[in-house]
């Protein structure tokens, strides 16, 4: 996707709640926890809209889902499939939930080599 603004927003659908986060490069500028429930089916794209119209540029949203919160993705980005989530301020991306990689214990602290090791 190409846009011209820098904000950009990544959501992850958990069965109890929202979690969204925006950013402008590598940093913070807006976090929140929602309800997995919202009241309107069109709530969150709303929300979404805004942001783009208060940066004045499409925004790029990535969506993450937890295995088992395909029920909270439903009703939070198609209110149960009663409205179409599309925008043209905003483009929505969605991503299966990665599960964490398997790590060994012990040996100390290897995060600097796994920095180093994910340029490869």
């Amino acid at each position: 996707m190409t846009t011209t603004g820098s904000y950009k927003v990544a959501l992850r659908c958990r069965t109890n709640q929202l979690q969204l986060l925006m950013t402008e490069g590598s940093d913070d500028v807006l976090k929140a926890r929602l309800s997995p429930n919202p009241a309107h089916p069109r709530a969150l794209m709303t929300l979404l809209e805004g942001l783009a119209l208060w940066q004045g540029a499409p925004l790029c949203v990535v969506a993450s889902v937890d295995g088992d919160a395909g029920a909270c993705f439903e009703r939070v980005f198609y209110g149960d499939g009663l409205v179409s989530p599309q925008s043209p301020l905003v483009e929505v991306e969605h991503h299966l939930d990665n599960p964490r990689p398997r790590r060994l214990r012990g040996l100390g602290d290897f995060r600097q080599l796994r920095l180093i090791g994910g340029s490869w």
